[in-house]
């Protein structure tokens, strides 16, 4: 499966410009330490990016018999091609070619990863995809984790895939205003954004003496209408968002401003 990094039914959108997912290969192994041997490979995005290797977007991996993760470099001398750690790239689609390898014959490596951080509203997005090329299989990356059993003869490939793609934003929200407002509640309304796209609308809110807007909806409104309550006296402003099913926010409606006074 592929995971879409978007507020797609998944998770939210990933900023394009600099992301990373980090890959830790671990096993068994008996030591002074005890425990497990670990290594980890990184691929992602950077805008400062270069297709030669350089010391700001790759690193060079340590080698290691027990276990090595490692990234192939397609820029790099033919002898030097497998050393490559952490790999960034500044375009799309982009894909790395991941491995794996231990002197550990028999053992179950485990791969772990954090996928990367998210922003809410974006409308571009990431689509991620790992295949496990030596198995034929295809890794679910939502599972945060994958085992095999290690061959040592031969290292484990991995292809890590990311594509991207931009939506366009519906209309913002037109005629904001608050029909009501009371000692500790407000109530908002807005007219409706007339985009076969639009499956709601998101609230946001500034609070007294805040710099930014703060969203207040955990999922979008289906109605025209957002009852705030609970607040203290003060100046508050509010904007709405309109939003499809993908997760992708329109600009935001008109400021409104809210006093509220006891």
């Amino acid at each position: 499966m592929s995971l879409a990094l978007g507020p797609w039914p998944m998770v939210p959108v990933v900023h394009a410009a600099d992301w990373e997912i980090k890959l830790v290969a671990s096993l068994p192994y008996a030591s002074a330490e005890g425990g497990r041997a670990t290594q980890s490979v990184t691929a992602g995005m950077r805008q400062a990016a270069q297709d030669g290797f350089d010391n700001v977007s790759d690193t060079r991996a340590l080698g290691s018999a027990i276990v090595s993760a490692y990234a192939y470099h397609p820029e790099l001398a033919a002898d030097q091609r497998f050393l490559a750690q952490d790999i960034r790239a500044d375009h799309y689609p982009q894909s790395w070619t991941l491995y794996v390898s231990s002197n550990q014959d028999g053992q179950p490596v485990t791969v772990n990863w954090v996928l990367p951080a998210v922003t809410p509203g974006d409308c571009r997005g990431v689509t991620l995809s790992l295949t496990d090329v030596t198995a034929g299989s295809t890794v679910d990356l939502l599972q945060g984790s994958y085992v095999y059993t290690n061959h040592a003869a031969t290292p484990r490939r991995f292809t890590l895939t990311a594509t991207s793609s931009v939506q366009s934003a519906p209309p913002a929200p037109l005629n904001l205003f608050s029909p009501r407002t009371g000692s500790t509640s407000v109530l908002l309304a807005w007219s409706e954004v007339p985009d076969a796209s639009v499956v709601g609308y998101q609230v946001y809110r500034k609070d007294p003496g805040a710099t930014g807007y703060v969203r207040r909806t955990t999922s979008p409104l289906t109605n025209v209408k957002y009852s705030d309550s609970g607040l203290v006296p003060g100046d508050y402003a509010y904007v709405v968002t309109a939003a499809t099913a993908a997760g992708c926010e329109s600009a935001q409606s008109n400021a409104l401003a809210v006093a509220i006074r006891p």
